[in-house]
């Protein structure tokens, strides 16, 4: 991999991979009259990735972001005409935004998105995405913490699958209850000053630590 790096905010890495024997999970039919489920060692994987990650933070706006796109490539024969050999091209999105609406309300909106890719190494995957969303509440000089949030807004968490191997063609899908709303409470305890006061103690420590390795020394 080769990683470049823009002042603390933009970095981007480019990766590639060969993975021998890669354990997965297909429907084999052989030897038997109907398939049955197994795990096997699907010879190799190639991957070559471009990835992006992003991250902003203004006085009243905050960005984290991911880019990750990519090019996979499964491949194995297993004989008799149990072959595999599925290749795409995918991207991943990733992104959380904040906003600070007032001096102690934060309003937080997150989502992904993940387009076609393989899984299991037999498994076409269809697309999926899903959009978050909450706000944060402090109370009593930013001891009391409330947060209330909403998971998959659009309830739109399905899985789609389609699997062709030795002559079984399988299509799957399913779900579960992912839109939930879900509300937390914390309250921390102790002074604020004294732990402002053992980071900035600290921080002389380290200070001081790295100009005498440096040869200065502190008189």
């Amino acid at each position: 991999s080769l990683t470049n790096t823009i002042g603390y905010k933009l970095t981007t890495r480019l990766t590639y991979s060969h993975v021998s024997d890669v354990f997965s999970q297909i429907l084999d039919p052989a030897a038997r009259s109907h398939p049955f489920l197994t795990k096997k060692n699907l010879a190799t994987q190639n991957l070559v990735s471009l990835n992006n990650r992003m991250l902003l933070q203004k006085k009243w706006y905050g960005v984290f972001a991911n880019v990750n796109s990519y090019y996979s490539h499964y491949k194995a024969d297993f004989g008799a005409g149990r072959t595999i050999d599925l290749d795409v091209y995918a991207v991943n999105v990733y992104a959380q935004q904040t906003f600070k609406i007032a001096k102690a309300t934060t309003l937080e909106l997150s989502g992904f998105y993940s387009s076609p890719s393989i899984w299991q190494g037999t498994f076409k995957s269809g697309s999926i995405w899903s959009v978050d969303g909450g706000v944060q509440q402090t109370f009593f000089k930013g001891k009391l913490n409330a947060k209330a949030t909403v998971t998959d807004i659009f309830q739109t968490l399905r899985w789609t699958g389609v699997s062709n191997f030795a002559g079984q063609y399988l299509h799957v899908n399913g779900g579960n209850e992912s839109r939930q709303f879900r509300l937390s409470l914390s309250y921390r305890f102790g002074s604020s000053q004294v732990k402002a006061a053992r980071q900035r103690k600290t921080g002389a420590e380290e200070e001081s630590q790295r100009v005498g390795s440096q040869g200065g020394g502190l008189n």
